[in-house]
């Protein structure tokens, strides 16, 4: 009888009750995403290992030679210590942005795959390279993806999103809002909006989060509670003050996971470090531009000379295939050249296929005078969407950015990257820049960058500076890596460009 009370009361008790919905939420969560690994490891090895001579383990019954003998594959060994040794790590549990998650993922498969490689190189050709090399190398696109459909599969069980509050008001809230709302891989799903102000109203941009009014931290800590937000999320301004210490101590208390965005901006926070000394609250925050560190200067150079000579190699006969239709389009030269500013303030000649009449810049300053309403609107941004200018076949190799092309070849001569702030011109910088000309001019400008894969020509130029100061803060490989994934969709979608 005690025993059945006990379950019962367990069942009935609401605290008891969230933190068992919490558990099973959790562990349905991690077996998804594990299950999800594990299907990975499945397809890759189906596609493109099954009935082909790949690696495999022999394990000998008994000490006799005579005795058959069993295979064991290797592959799905590896996957097994794979998702084993991802999930010790709270990798299934740890919320994550989607690129950030799959830099992990894409080490641990490269260390994982190390076995399988060495014992294809010992195995003295007994083995077929190819499904070797193509099964660990889909799954580097496979795995994110198929993660990013369990958690669109769990989300529509009511499995994945964690119903979450935002408490405090800041200038960025808005902003952070449509952050949290657009990255489905942190699965946070803000409902609540705690203001700290009795008479004050939610912002426009948060008017669709219901609104809950209190200054005292056990009350706020109640309420979100009892109205089932399982994650709070703070985003005030004075991160400092004690009130917020006792807000954060009261989520606690009540069994509410706390994240806090702090106010910081401008700082090269994608490679900060952070320290904190044992016993006092004192918290210790390193930041630097990878992007000035020699050895980044060398893998990134090393990558873009190979990469840029491989593709002029491979593209040729596109590069003729284009030129011959410029050609036939109308009088005049198939590419042309303007000069920009590059890496420490050198210019250089930036090179394109020609889309615009041969006379362009006569045209342009032509505006100034018989048009000065187009050519103030040019000078907003230095395009036009429907520029006069640029030829039918212009239009298309614009639209299609296959204009960028003989590009390639500044970054092999070194004059810029495959990756990169925007190539602009000297009065671009005096005009728009102002001190992160500075920071502008220490880095190659890029083919494409975090402006093209963030609106191109559909943001604003304050806009394009605060996209290239941050690109160079926050440098690294893997968000190279990251961008020209981008632009093969973003060139595909023909998306922003004109």
């Amino acid at each position: 009888m005690t025993t059945s009370t006990t379950w019962m009361n367990d069942t009935w008790d609401p605290s008891r009750r969230a933190i068992r919905t919490r558990h099973i939420r959790y562990w349905l969560s991690v077996f998804g995403l594990a299950f999800a690994d594990a299907l990975s490891f499945l397809a890759a090895d189906v596609l493109f290992r099954h009935g082909h001579s790949v690696p495999t383990l022999v394990m000998f019954l008994g000490n006799n030679s005579a005795h058959p003998s069993t295979p064991i594959n290797v592959f799905a060994l590896l996957g097994a210590i794979f998702v084993a040794v991802r999930y010790l790590s709270g990798d299934y549990s740890r919320r994550q942005l989607f690129w950030d998650g799959a830099k992990v993922t894409t080490i641990a498969l490269l260390v994982t795959g190390l076995p399988d490689f060495i014992m294809l190189l010992l195995g003295n050709g007994v083995y077929t390279a190819w499904p070797v090399f193509l099964s660990w190398a889909s799954l580097l696109v496979i795995l994110p993806v198929l993660r990013q459909g369990a958690r669109v599969l769990m989300t529509r069980a009511g499995i994945w999103q964690i119903p979450t509050a935002l408490i405090g008001i800041s200038p960025r809230s808005g902003e952070i809002w449509t952050a949290l709302k657009s990255s489905l891989s942190l699965g946070f799903d803000v409902r609540w909006l705690v203001i700290e102000d009795e008479n004050a109203s939610p912002p426009e941009s948060l008017s669709l989060l219901k609104p809950i009014h209190s200054t005292d931290p056990a009350r706020i800590a109640a309420m979100v509670c009892g109205q089932g937000c399982k994650e709070a999320i703070i985003a005030a301004e004075d991160m400092q003050s004690a009130h917020l210490a006792d807000v954060v101590q009261r989520l606690l208390e009540v069994n509410v996971p706390v994240a806090i965005i702090p106010a910081i901006n401008r700082l090269p926070l994608a490679n900060a470090t952070t320290n904190y000394f044992f016993g006092s609250d004192i918290l210790l925050m390193q930041v630097r531009s990878n992007v000035q560190r020699l050895p980044s200067r060398i893998a990134k150079r090393l990558f873009d000379v190979a990469v840029s000579a491989f593709l002029l190699i491979l593209l040729a006969p596109v590069f003729m295939i284009l030129g011959i239709a410029i050609k036939r389009a109308g009088p005049g030269p198939v590419t042309y050249s303007q000069t920009r500013i590059g890496r420490h303030g050198v210019p250089f000649a930036c090179i394109k296929f020609r889309t615009m009449v041969i006379d362009a810049e006569a045209v342009l300053r032509g505006w100034a005078r018989d048009n000065p309403v187009l050519h103030a609107e040019y000078l907003k941004t230095y395009k036009l969407r429907d520029d006069p200018r640029i030829t039918p076949i212009g239009k298309w190799l614009r639209k299609t950015s296959l204009d960028e092309l003989p590009q390639l070849w500044n970054v092999l001569r070194g004059d810029m990257s495959l990756v990169g702030p925007r190539p602009v011109v000297q009065k671009e910088l005096e005009e728009h820049y102002g001190p992160a000309t500075q920071l502008y001019i220490r880095a190659r400008p890029g083919i494409t960058g975090l402006w093209q894969v963030s609106g191109r020509s559909d943001t604003s130029y304050k806009r394009r500076v605060f996209l290239d100061e941050w690109y160079i803060l926050n440098w690294s490989f893997w968000y190279d890596i990251v961008i020209l994934i981008q632009t093969s969709w973003i060139v595909i979608a023909r998306k922003g460009a004109f």
